[in-house]
């Protein structure tokens, strides 16, 4: 199963032209209605190809886990497929694929989500099996120890996997008392811990329908789909949600630096800072600003620091508008003799932000960047469906339509004063090789 983390390869550079053009086919609309249940469901129509992607979207994931039980949201993906009274285990996989269809799972700090892509005209034969692992997980207790196993070994590759590790040692750096600061997957002993009955709780707390959204999206009819998700859930009853109170993050008033040491050949650095959250307007200069950054070979990491300079092996960045805050973070991976020249290039191209305007050209480019990743996202079925749910999860489901709206309205300015109100005292965290 897939595992969503901070370190995401989103965007490319292309060259610049009308930004205004192709965003009739962002504009299409979007059926988005609450069951009596209080369940969301999102139709997307889309005819170009004779295909269906069925999401089911929760709103639970890292961030609502008990402390003792981290990784349990994740853990619960793994189950999930795992089969009911009336689906053995293994058997739902076989049937996508017999289809010529695919199927995963991610869990992010926020979100929990299930899809499957097929053939729109076989929408009833696998919908009706979604529903039931849903509602009918078997939780059967050789599966469970059996998958905890597995998450325990993707565990370990991420804890000797370089860039990974760092990624997760950032987090506990930069992020003091939110449950945003521990690794999505949790840690050997968290994972290992939860009963079935625990799992069981977890499950009953937060997959109810009030926390839900079936988003589909495909060749199909939406007054047909609406009535069929409607019979499906219409014996799913509401509940309400679990009281959690989350800690507050004090500002960061002075660099955070730590360092470990790893059986590797390079230096890698993770620097950054706690940025907008989801429901936070800043968020869309801090996106431009990131492409600015690091996204395309004109962009400035790309350009000053691995090009002009030769500092740098490889770069990228990250900005996550996570639903309680935001996290900004840029890795790079250097030879352990530039180390030194690489933090000082890499912390004053950041601080750049803050002081200087960017130019019209860079500011330019980056909207045409994401554009250009946006209108190419449509190409995909899944990722349609993945960035409608995913503005659900943010607070505002429409913002699937509005995003680039909202993007383009972003000025120099307001790059500017986003750093400036964001970029204030650094995290950094470095991994480097053993003596």
């Amino acid at each position: 199963m897939k595992k969503a983390v901070l370190l995401l390869l989103l965007l490319a550079c292309t060259p610049l032209s009308s930004v205004d053009t192709p965003l009739n086919q962002l504009k299409e609309e979007l059926y988005v209605t609450q069951l009596p249940n209080e369940m969301t469901v999102t139709v997307k129509e889309m005819h170009s190809l004779p295909l269906v992607t069925i999401q089911f979207w929760v709103h639970v994931g890292a961030r609502n886990e008990p402390l003792p039980y981290k990784g349990i949201a994740h853990i619960f993906e793994h189950i999930w497929f795992k089969g009911t009274a009336t689906q053995p285990v293994g058997s739902f996989h076989k049937k996508v694929e017999s289809l010529g269809g695919e199927l995963n799972a991610m869990t992010s700090h926020d979100w929990t989500m299930y899809y499957v892509v097929v053939p729109s005209d076989k929408f009833d034969d696998i919908f009706p099996l979604m529903v039931d692992l849903l509602l009918n997980s078997g939780f059967d207790e050789k599966e469970i120890e059996k998958e905890k196993q597995v998450v325990v070994e993707e565990q370990r590759f991420s804890f000797n996997e370089p860039e990974r590790y760092l990624d997760d040692q950032f987090g506990l750096l930069l992020i003091d008392k939110h449950p945003y600061r521990h690794p999505i997957i949790g840690y050997k002993e968290t994972i290992l811990a939860p009963s079935r009955q625990d799992i069981m709780d977890f499950y009953h707390a937060w997959y109810v329908p009030n926390n839900m959204n079936v988003v589909v999206v495909g060749n199909v009819n939406t007054d047909e789909t609406v009535k069929k998700v409607v019979q499906a859930f219409k014996d799913f009853a509401p509940k309400k949600l679990p009281d959690i109170t989350l800690p507050t993050e004090e500002p960061i008033t002075a660099p955070r630096y730590n360092i470990s040491t790893k059986e590797v050949g390079y230096s890698y650095l993770a620097a950054g800072y706690v940025g907008p959250s989801a429901s936070n307007n800043d968020k869309y200069a801090a996106h431009v600003l990131n492409t600015i950054f690091s996204k395309g070979e004109s962009s400035r990491m790309q350009r000053i620091l691995k090009k002009e300079k030769n500092l740098i092996v490889r770069g990228t960045s990250i900005f996550a508008p996570l639903n309680d805050l935001g996290v900004f973070e840029s890795i790079a991976v250097v030879e352990p003799e530039k180390k030194g020249d690489a933090v000082t290039a890499l912390l004053l191209e950041l601080s750049r932000f803050r002081t200087e305007l960017v130019s019209d050209e860079e500011l330019a480019r980056a909207k045409k960047a994401i554009l250009s990743d946006r209108v190419k996202s449509q190409e995909e079925m899944f990722q349609v469906g993945f960035n409608i749910g995913e503005s659900w999860i943010n607070g505002d489901v429409h913002e699937y339509t509005d995003f680039i709206e909202n993007i383009n309205k972003v000025t120099k300015e307001d790059v500017r004063e986003t750093a400036r109100k964001y970029f204030n005292a650094y995290t950094m965290y470095e991994v480097k090789p053993k003596l």
